[in-house]
């Protein structure tokens, strides 16, 4: 039993088709024109394949195969066929397309499995507007403020929601109850260097760090840039600006173990020759330990405040987002390992430093994350790049790791890693 080399590469050519930019990358931001079209034409393969299309009420697009009958559990496999804008080919695309081949062969190969098997394709996993929110949705973390408070404009995200036939209520309403689900598995590119530097063919997630998002909004005066003498400012950008240079300061001398990221900064009234009224910077940092994250917004917030006062400003600290760190199920990591051990495959146990929709599945029950290697670790850009072998050794090891949790007992034990708080 083994999955289909060619026409995984014909799944993966497909779905990666519509956004595909000039340079190879992928442009097709969540429920954009280009996102849609992919949702579609990965339902029509899901119809052509024989099996049922589900489309929940946060958006999700579902392969459904009920191996084993309607009061059995789901072993759910997926990732995300959205982008960040001028992204690369690999990043989610090559997880929906490897679940849905393994979905094909497991299928096709007779085997009598004792849980049903679901293929899906989250949506927003890139956090265009609300970050994960199609797992989120699914395991019940998302909320009315969430929803509430977009990424994007507002008025702009009720709009795309309506054209993918979405509403917030039907998006709240997407959860799923624990007592149905048997676990999660995806499969991601690494995005990073650690496998290709060590020549090792397989990444097992540990655990993810938490992601923490916040608006710091400085505010001055609005004056004539000719004749407002500079000791005489309110000028928001001097205030912003140093805020940007010390976050990295604070990380590289007191908390190296962390990063932090100023990724956006909005001018008002944004004109060269008008002195900023307001300056708002998006920021956001990650760290896998809860009270380290803790004191590392308690050190931000401090600093932007005494950068306010240097510049005569004020400034708010606004807590926008989190997702929380999880730990990756321990039977499942041991499933991966085994599975890529009979395959002959070398595997490494390692954290993952950049969020996954298998972060939100973990708060709904057992859930695992594999990466193959990434060439240069480019990603988030049309350099991103995966060697299709390492492709293929990743669908493998999937398919197996799926074969062996599908055929666990009936009566089985529940597999262990109990529902993850908040």
């Amino acid at each position: 039993m083994s999955i289909d080399e060619q026409r995984l590469r014909a799944t993966f050519d497909a779905l990666t088709t519509d956004g595909r930019t000039p340079e190879g990358g992928l442009n097709r931001p969540a429920l954009s024109t280009a996102h849609l079209a992919a949702r579609q034409r990965f339902a029509e393969m899901i119809t052509a394949g024989g099996f049922a299309v589900h489309t929940d009420g946060a958006g999700n697009v579902s392969a459904r195969w009920q191996a084993a009958g309607p009061a059995a559990p789901t072993l759910m496999i997926g990732s995300h066929l959205d982008s960040v804008p001028e992204g690369g080919r690999f990043d989610g695309a090559l997880g929906v397309a490897a679940a849905y081949e393994v979905l094909l062969a497991l299928h096709e190969c007779g085997e009598a499995f004792n849980a049903n098997l679901e293929v899906i394709d989250f949506t927003d996993e890139e956090g265009t507007w609300v970050s994960l929110m199609g797992s989120r949705a699914i395991s019940g973390q998302l909320t009315a403020r969430d929803l509430a408070n977009p990424r994007g404009n507002p008025a702009v995200f009720e709009k795309r929601l309506a054209r993918a036939g979405l509403t917030r209520s039907g998006i709240l309403a997407a959860s799923r109850a624990e007592e149905e689900f048997k676990a999660y598995l995806e499969l991601h590119i690494e995005q990073g260097t650690r496998l290709e530097s060590s020549g090792t063919n397989i990444g097992v997630v540990t655990g993810m760090v938490g992601i923490f998002m916040y608006l710091v909004t400085f505010r001055g005066t609005a004056n004539h840039a000719g004749t407002t003498p500079m000791d005489r400012r309110r000028d928001a950008a001097q205030g912003a600006s140093a805020f940007a240079l010390q976050v990295r300061t604070i990380i590289m001398d007191r908390f190296p173990d962390c990063v932090a990221t100023v990724g956006n900064m909005t001018f008002e009234p944004g004109a060269f020759n008008i002195v900023a009224r307001s300056v708002a910077c998006f920021m956001e940092f990650r760290s896998s330990d809860i009270a380290r994250a803790h004191a590392l917004q308690r050190a931000l917030r401090t600093m932007a405040f005494r950068e306010a006062e240097r510049f005569n400003l004020e400034v708010d600290f606004e807590h926008l987002e989190t997702v929380q760190p999880r730990t990756m199920d321990g039977h499942v990591q041991r499933t991966f390992h085994a599975a890529a051990a009979h395959l002959g495959l070398t595997t490494t146990g390692l954290p993952s430093l950049a969020g996954h929709d298998a972060q939100s599945m973990a708060l709904l029950g057992p859930a695992g994350l594999i990466f193959v290697p990434s060439v240069g670790g480019f990603s988030h850009s049309a350099r991103e790049h995966t060697r299709w072998e390492d492709c293929i050794r990743g669908c493998s090891t999937l398919f197996e790791a799926a074969r062996r949790l599908l055929s666990d007992p009936p009566d089985a034990a529940p597999i262990a890693g109990a529902r993850q708080a908040v």
